[in-house]
């Protein structure tokens, strides 16, 4: 998940609802500007302090709470003789553990606090709200440079236009005032070191039903990549010397015409081909490669040379916006949720992210099987289970030498027959969190009530087919599967409980899946796995919509067939589960938990990777030899503790795209002792220890939650200190009102609040 993208909370704030209380649906609030000024003493790009002053009756009064579903964004826009440009700042929503966030006292003053960083560094902000009469902003802009802004003298007629617009989760109030230029003062600073600006009592004015863009306003996440990188100067991307026309270096036009479809795709020039732009895995796409070795000053891990070629390397969050394009499926018209921050731009709402399904292998080749899309409505998370059924016997996709005797498949594979596969490729859908993918094995068959109504679902409910019944045997010859058939969608966790009464498919059976939206595998030379002719999938998915528009959630998985050489070894799986739920992080602490597997003898090892939720941040592996320990937490004596470093095989620190390790060539492990096979892993997970941290677990998230006997202070001289669901137990100060008990500790479990410790890989 990519890294995952955690389903934003809104809590129950009384102070944005206060907006919608007095203006119903309206977006668009008009104010009196009372001061606006902005100093630039620094000269530093795209810096400088900003103060901004405004009368708005309609704030009223708050809660005596950390306010955490609250943000609030301010833009100007200066009218000046070069044009129109602006800047900007955010206060952000409030952090669960307290570190920043408005929070309101007994006389229902709102102040915004933020102890990330000092004032004086870029992304501090202050913000004071008095209800019904005053709202004060203080922050450090982002975007152009006031300096140069300011640098023509007072602005033209058109003035300085104003916008602060408060979000509460899909809620957005803008509120809007322009100082005429008669209202403002502009004076340089001796010795040009700065300019400062300022304007008294500026009048309402119309923001319109979006508000108004101070900087360019785009239309789709591409667009603004488009405008902001590839068209920008201090990259040179479309300049005529690179990629500024046909054919362009290395045959690629990035002109705004031809660049997404010279990208998307499309092979690069470089042997052997690697798509340029890889929709859903940007570590497989050369443009990213390419653009982060020119930023990370290395050579890029495909070949060839950084980019941009002799020019400025990309800024870590443009870097990152691209990043996130691509895991988003690399869309051309859609907006990928936190790229308009990143590209410091005005986009639209987020889209539900929808990927395009992958070409099937071909006859002769591979075989593809598909998940049906199932509902995901806006701002929701869910997991379910659901059934497709195939039969590649009716089809001429198979080829003989790819066939094989088995006893899989149970009822629904009367053949006996198998093919062997290599390859694998599972897309699904961006918002996807996790995918396993099971084969039922049972007795039943598609008649059986477990599996649910078999009916048609597409990704546009209003299709006239969609919620008919189907068939699932009649499958299309031309693809082994009746299209669009599926069971019933189930809510279900890790599919316990789910099918007929013989499935018992919990953490067994599985023989794809992952935790990205793209996920590409080739197994070890000689090395293959089966799948029956004929058979049920089941398809336990786990998805999120943080977007305000329903989705749905779709998956396709590719398999090519394994050839002669590679029919010599058939996989197996490493899934330690035995201490998948062992961890008990307190809030503001970390945890470190070890453990063991002991590998088969007479086997090969060639894969490596680990699973954890949100709080996992540091996973690693220690080849052999071990010795037999006691699982745990490390900060008991008694218990594993992590190997030595000479031994560390694996790492990873991104829960959400965890390392892969392949290891080539394989390692044998043969007749020797099971210290000689014995790997210990372990994994660290941190529960909101500092402001870098995975924000500490509480109580109000929906995907969180503990006994009121577990809950701690959120903040204050009692941080961390259990207090039984008294909030004033919390207080900053007796009485002060302000206190939060809100803090949980991390456990086990299935959502992304809590954990899981698992250690995956493949021998033969």
């Amino acid at each position: 998940m990519t890294r995952y993208a955690l389903l934003a909370v809104a809590a129950a704030v009384l102070l944005a609802a206060s907006y919608a209380g007095a203006h119903g649906d309206a977006l668009d609030v008009s104010v009196t500007a009372k001061k606006l000024i902005i100093l630039d003493k620094t000269a530093a790009a795209g810096r400088a302090k900003v103060v901004f002053v405004a009368k708005d009756g309609a704030i009223e009064k708050g809660p005596g709470e950390l306010l955490t579903a609250v943000s609030v964004d301010f833009d100007f826009a200066y009218h000046g003789p070069g044009g129109s440009v602006g800047g900007s700042f955010t206060l952000p929503a409030g952090a669960s553990d307290g570190t920043r966030g408005w929070k309101v006292n007994s006389a229902s003053v709102a102040k915004y606090v933020n102890k990330e960083a000092p004032l004086g560094e870029t992304g501090a902000k202050v913000g004071v709200i008095k209800p019904a009469k005053l709202l004060k902003l203080v922050g450090k802009t982002l975007g152009d440079q006031p300096i140069d802004i300011l640098s023509g003298g007072a602005p033209d007629a058109g003035g300085v236009d104003t916008r602060y617009s408060v979000t509460n989760g899909s809620e957005v109030h803008h509120h809007c005032s322009n100082f005429e230029q008669s209202d403002c003062a502009y004076k340089q600073i001796a010795g040009g070191s700065g300019a400062k600006l300022v304007c008294k009592n500026g009048e309402g004015a119309v923001c319109g039903e979006e508000g108004e863009c101070p900087t360019t306003n785009y239309d789709s996440t591409w667009a603004a990549i488009q405008g902001v990188i590839f068209n920008a100067p201090v990259y040179g991307c479309s300049n005529v010397v690179c990629h500024g026309g046909s054919p362009g270096q290395g045959n690629l036009d990035l002109t705004d015409a031809n660049a997404y479809a010279n990208l998307v795709g499309v092979p690069s020039s470089i042997n052997p081909p690697i798509d340029r732009v890889e929709p859903g895995d940007h570590t497989l796409s050369v443009l990213f490669d390419k653009l982060r070795a020119g930023s990370t000053m290395t050579l890029p891990a495909f070949g060839g040379s950084p980019m941009p070629s002799g020019g400025t390397p990309l800024t870590p969050d443009h870097l990152e916006a691209i990043e996130l394009w691509i895991r988003g499926g690399a869309p051309e018209d859609l907006v990928v949720d936190g790229t308009a921050e990143l590209l410091a731009t005005c986009l639209p709402e987020p889209d539900p992210l929808v990927i395009d399904p992958p070409d099937p292998p071909g006859a002769g080749v591979g075989v593809q099987v598909r998940q049906t899309p199932w509902p995901l409505p806006a701002e929701s998370e869910d997991e379910i289970c659901m059934a497709t059924y195939y039969d590649f016997t009716a089809t001429g996709l198979v080829p003989e030498s790819a066939k094989i005797s088995c006893a899989l498949g149970g009822a629904n594979n009367p053949s006996g027959e198998c093919f062997q596969w290599h390859t694998q490729k599972l897309v699904q859908d961006p918002q996807s969190h996790h995918s396993i993918i099971h084969l039922y094995t049972g007795s039943s068959d598609t008649t059986d009530a477990g599996w649910g109504n078999w009916t048609r679902k597409f990704q546009d409910d209003s299709d006239p087919q969609h919620g008919t019944a189907c068939s699932p045997t009649a499958v299309d010859p031309a693809t082994g599967y009746a299209p669009n058939c599926s069971g019933a969608v189930t809510p279900s966790i890790a599919c316990i409980g789910y099918g007929p009464p013989d499935a018992s498919i919990l953490f067994s059976n599985g023989f794809s899946g992952s935790q990205e939206p793209f996920y590409e595998q080739e197994f070890a030379d000689g090395a293959y796995s089966i799948l029956p002719m004929a058979g049920i999938i089941i398809w336990n998915s786990h998805a999120f919509n943080t977007t305000t528009t329903d989705s749905t959630m779709s998956q396709y998985l590719n398999l090519e067939f394994a050839g002669p050489l590679d029919q010599s070894f058939p996989v197996k799986q490493i899934f330690d589960i035995d201490d998948i739920f062992i961890m008990d992080v307190p809030p503001f602490e970390t945890r470190e938990y070890c453990a063991t597997y002991v590998i088969p003898q007479n086997t090969n090892h060639f894969q490596v990777s680990s699973h954890t939720h949100r709080h996992g941040v540091h996973f690693r592996v220690y080849e052999p030899p071990n010795s037999a320990c006691t699982s745990g937490d490390i900060s008991n004596p008694g218990n594993c503790q992590p190997g030595s470093a000479g031994q560390l095989l694996y790492e990873s620190f991104e829960y959400a795209d965890p390392a892969q390790l392949n290891i080539d060539p394989p390692v044998a492990y043969g007749a020797v002792s099971a210290s000689n096979r014995r790997f210990k892993f372990c994994s660290k997970y941190d529960n909101g220890s500092a402001p870098t941290s995975p924000l500490v677990k509480t109580n109000s998230n929906p995907l969180g939650g503990c006994a009121v006997s577990k809950r701690a202070c959120m903040d204050g001289p009692n941080k961390g200190v259990l207090c039984g669901g008294n909030d004033a137990f919390c207080d900053t100060t007796p009485g002060a009102g302000d206190g939060l008990c809100d803090a949980c500790p991390v456990v086990g479990g299935v959502t992304t609040e809590d954990e899981m410790f698992v250690l995956i890989g493949l021998f033969y």
